[in-house]
């Protein structure tokens, strides 16, 4: 008979975590002054071709390392890691390492802006013993500002649609399939972020 392992940990209901105004508007103006000063880069995904990548994924970003005037971003990162880590605690109670850079993130109706079905939670290097453990999404452009661009979120049939207002957070588990779908008007600016763990 094999061994059995029991943990008096129990899952949270759901998985996702949505939070209105998880930050003041202070915070994400510091993002878009520094954005406002910074070259945004044409977003690829691993392992796919240029001309792949454009049907799969569409959209501007910035890794929020580069540039000037970084220690402006030191409240940024202390504010949003400490409060994610505080709703991992609570809910997953993953190990959680560390934090990968910030993204910023542009998807605009003149390019389609969107990004297809997919996870967070691949071993980029096998060399490495961490891996992305927890994904969040927050909103920076006001809910107004765009049409499409829902970020889709599955987990068995079950799928669950949000669309981000300024302020507004969505925490998830990085193993989940999802996406956004195409911004038909505006421009939908998000920052998103994953906190990396062991790989069991």
């Amino acid at each position: 008979m094999s061994p059995c392992f029991f943990t008096d940990l129990e899952p949270p209901q759901d998985p996702i975590t949505n939070v209105k105004d998880f930050v003041d508007d202070k915070l994400l103006r510091t993002v878009e002054t520094y954005i406002d000063n910074q070259v945004l880069d044409g977003a690829g995904v691993h392992g796919h071709d240029k001309t792949t990548d454009k049907l799969y994924r569409r959209s501007k970003i910035h890794w929020m390392t580069e540039g000037n005037n970084l220690q402006k971003l030191f409240p940024v990162y202390k504010e949003l890691t400490s409060k994610v880590r505080d709703i991992n605690n609570r809910n997953w109670r993953y190990v959680i390492d560390g934090w990968e850079p910030f993204q910023y993130t542009e998807y605009d109706e003149s390019y389609n802006g969107h990004y297809d079905w997919h996870i967070d939670h691949q071993q980029k290097n096998p060399f490495e013993p961490n891996i992305r453990r927890l994904s969040f999404s927050l909103g920076i452009s006001d809910i107004d500002d765009y049409e499409g661009g829902d970020l889709h979120i599955k987990m068995r049939s079950k799928e669950n649609v949000f669309k981000l207002d300024r302020g507004e957070i969505v925490i998830f588990p990085s193993w989940m399939l999802h996406k956004v779908s195409p911004v038909t008007k505006g421009r939908r600016r998000v920052i998103v972020g994953w906190g990396e763990g062991p790989f069991v």
